[in-house]
């Protein structure tokens, strides 16, 4: 236990904090390949090209560009028809290895909660795919305040902290993304935590002013320890 007061609530983020994001991108282009071959009688591996581009560090406007490169003349509905097939695609994604111990033991002393930013209903089909209900006392995306409640406002921070009665100086974050996850929680004063896997799409980037996590946690059999040792 560090500072005045106890922790009492560890939140987590979702996407490259739970599970590796890369994997449900991959599931989705290959939802949406499908998707293409059927609606256009084409055979082309359109989710290799994705993926492909994906590595390069292209995966803004992914769908416009596989459209011009592959010739396929898609009206602005139909793109938005993909967009729609990526972010209802079933998705095949597990938890990193041991995180399933992990949430299990962090649960033993401190209610749980999970706060996530992302479209829906991708963000409750990833959740629903890990199977893990049972380890939160509350859960909140972001998306059903609003999108202007995306990281880095604090209202999703506010209003789980409040749904959870807990006051901010009792709660933890537990996140990858330097760039949006950690400015809210630190503006209320809540101990902010880095948690760093291998693979991980932006756990590198650069954090804006006052968005640094005040810990970092790397990866391991002993990650429940490390955690408890800093809240």
């Amino acid at each position: 236990m560090n500072g005045a007061t106890r922790i009492r609530v560890v939140v987590f983020d979702l996407d490259d904090t739970l599970f590796a994001e890369r994997d449900y991108v991959a599931g989705g282009y290959g939802a949406v390949g499908e998707h293409l071959r059927r609606s256009l009688g084409r055979g082309e591996a359109f989710e290799d090209w994705l993926w492909d581009r994906f590595l390069t560090g292209s995966a803004e406007g992914a769908f416009d560009a596989l459209n011009l490169h592959f010739g396929l003349e898609l009206s602005s509905a139909e793109i938005r028809e993909l967009v729609e097939v990526y972010r209802r695609h079933a998705p095949r994604i597990e938890l990193f290895d041991g995180m399933a111990d992990i949430l299990g033991r962090i649960r033993e002393r401190y209610a749980v909660g999970l706060l996530s930013d992302g479209f829906l209903p991708g963000q409750r089909l990833k959740f629903q795919a890990l199977n893990v209900e049972r380890f939160f006392d509350a859960v909140l995306f972001t998306e059903e305040l609003g999108r202007e409640s995306w990281k880095p406002s604090t209202r999703g921070f506010e209003v789980l902290a409040k749904k959870l009665d807990v006051p901010h100086g009792a709660c933890a974050y537990v996140a990858d993304n330097p760039t949006k996850d950690f400015l809210p929680g630190n503006k209320l004063g809540w101990r902010t935590i880095q948690y760093l896997h291998p693979g991980q799409l932006y756990s590198a980037a650069e954090a804006p002013q006052g968005g640094n996590p005040q810990v970092i946690v790397r990866d391991g059999g002993g990650l429940h320890l490390a955690l408890i040792a800093v809240l």
